[in-house]
């Protein structure tokens, strides 16, 4: 059945990681703690300031809820001045991928048990916002005829990247836009990748698409113990007692990607729109941030503002010494 909210989808965006790979060479470039969603790289806006940009291209900020990690308030809360306080959940500690999608799930389930979200990582780079935002409302759309599937933007790769998932992508479909999936790997060896990009595989953006029931019961049947975790946490959403009982769940969850252990199992449950390059890179390593501002044209101005600050020399040292 078609889901009668898929053209009001409500937004997720992740900005509770760490970061730490990067931490050292975004502190020299942007000063701070260097936490890669709060630094603006280029220009004055950071990162999650970018992202929210182009997530309100399509969903507007009152039904966009934003997770960060309480360690890195002092970063968030003036970047997240003009966003819905009750739009800002932050976790108590950073638990991985799928508890950082969760929280903020049982937030939106709070007000719209029928949402259709869409969940967005505050720390990518993407040159072309508006086709990439026209393939995530493509994704919404494709949602209301497979309301039982979580879909998944898959990008086409440039090359092999070490710390890319990967989505084999079936057969394509009459009349659809997406395609099921085959199988999802995540960080495959590179002789493996290799051989995934010679059969037509994609990377995995982990941008994606889903009805709320369904994340559910992603969660439940991959999951169970996490699950039952936030199904406490749930409830308790909207009561004087949520705080605390989210903190004593946090204080004995244990981490869970989700990806490694919630898509990977369930790839049958899995569907994926091939996206055409909108110039995307998870910026994950320095390299790739590096490559990103040299697509610009902005990595000697980058490079430079990092030697000032730094003394520290050009490109060759950067990527040796990282």
């Amino acid at each position: 059945m078609p889901d009668r909210n898929a053209h009001n989808p409500w937004g997720i965006v992740l900005a509770g990681g760490e970061g730490t790979r990067v931490r050292e060479f975004l502190a020299q470039l942007c000063g701070g703690r260097g936490i890669k969603q709060f630094c603006a790289v280029t220009g004055r806006r950071s990162m999650l300031e970018h992202t929210l940009a182009r997530v309100e291209r399509l969903i507007p900020r009152t039904r966009v809820l934003v997770i960060v990690s309480a360690r890195h308030r002092a970063e968030a809360t003036p970047q997240l001045a003009d966003w819905p306080h009750e739009n800002v959940i932050f976790q108590p500690d950073n638990r991985d991928t799928a508890p950082g999608i969760l929280l903020p799930l049982a937030h939106i389930d709070s007000r719209d048990s029928f949402a259709t979200v869409a969940v967005f990582p505050a720390d990518h780079f993407v040159l072309d916002a508006t086709r990439f935002m026209a393939n995530v409302e493509m994704a919404v759309t494709e949602t209301q005829q497979f309301p039982d599937a979580l879909t998944l933007l898959g990008m086409t790769p440039s090359g092999i990247e070490d710390g890319y998932g990967w989505i084999e992508p079936g057969a394509p479909e009459d009349g659809r836009a997406t395609r099921s999936v085959t199988r999802f790997w995540e960080k495959p060896a590179p002789m493996q990748a290799q051989a995934l990009l010679r059969r037509g595989a994609l990377w995995n953006s982990f941008v994606g698409v889903a009805t709320a029931t369904t994340l559910w019961e992603m969660t439940r049947l991959a999951a169970p113990d996490l699950f039952e975790d936030f199904r406490c946490i749930r409830r308790a959403v909207g009561s004087p007692h949520a705080q605390d009982i989210t903190e004593r769940r946090y204080r004995a969850m244990r981490k869970v990607n989700f990806s490694t252990e919630i898509c990977q199992p369930l790839a049958a449950r899995l569907r994926v729109l091939p996206t055409p390059d909108v110039g995307w890179a998870d910026w994950g390593s320095v390299e790739r941030i590096c490559a990103s501002l040299q697509q610009i044209g902005k990595l000697e101005e980058c490079l430079a503002r990092r030697h000032h600050r730094t003394g520290t020399s050009a490109t060759g040292d950067l990527l040796g010494d990282f």
